[in-house]
């Protein structure tokens, strides 16, 4: 029989470990947990069923959710709310469920209970930590990460935020050529279209790095091409 690497018994003693007051032991269980919540669907590392039955756990969640609270560091925090919004990608979202899955009341609370958290972290004083609440928000179809991106790009501009801004900015011009029922950001009004287009020329801009330069250009000329405003009331 395969043995997989995320399983609910290793899952369970890395969520416990998340307890330990040595933040290297934390950092290394976050990460795990987090690399699960990234797996490959159905692939040789995950049994894909019996993980998401673990995340999608209210006690698992609720768990997750109270180590976040005690976090300190922002780079964990980080972590932790990546694999919130990895979960509804991954395990609630993904095409690969039954049509209805995402309207089972686990994944209605999950991604709800991803929300609350993301707004409650959309002003803390880590930029990093707000790009992933934004990202979070957009996610939802919640139209404030447009300013919270624009904030984040003032005061971070390296490769990691960067590549996680754009996708989302990119994500929600797809959404609007495709005309999806959800789209990243939900309504993004003319200024706000605005705003972001000065951010990331600004960014282009400052950044000396090639590969930030490309995705700001890029993502520019996707923007600049997208002539509807999703949702627009």
């Amino acid at each position: 029989m395969r043995k997989y690497k995320y399983t609910k018994e290793t899952l369970d003693v890395a969520l416990e470990e998340l307890q330990s007051e040595n933040v290297v032991q934390r950092k290394n269980y976050v990460k795990f947990i987090s690399m699960a919540s990234r797996s490959e669907l159905f692939g040789k590392t995950c049994d894909t069923l019996s993980v998401q039955t673990w995340f999608l756990s209210s006690d698992n969640r609720e768990k997750l959710i109270r180590v976040l609270h005690q976090e300190a560091e922002e780079k964990l925090l980080w972590e932790y709310l990546l694999i919130l919004l990895m979960v509804c990608e991954r395990y609630i979202d993904h095409r690969c469920y039954a049509k209805d899955f995402a309207k089972e009341s686990s994944c209605v609370e999950f991604k709800q209970r991803a929300y609350e958290i993301a707004k409650q972290y959309a002003h803390h004083s880590s930029a990093i930590v707000r790009q992933m609440s934004g990202s979070i928000i957009g996610y939802m179809g919640d139209n404030d990460v447009w300013g919270i991106f624009c904030n984040v790009m003032l005061k971070k501009r390296d490769l990691l935020t960067i590549s996680h801004i754009t996708l989302g900015i990119r994500r929600h011009c797809t959404g609007v050529a495709n005309g999806d029922n959800h789209f990243f950001g939900g309504t993004m009004t003319n200024n706000q279209r605005m705003d972001i287009l000065n951010s990331l020329r600004l960014v282009y801009q400052k950044s000396s790095n090639k590969s930030i330069k490309g995705m700001c250009l890029r993502t520019i000329e996707e923007l600049e091409n997208t002539k509807e405003v999703a949702n627009k009331a």
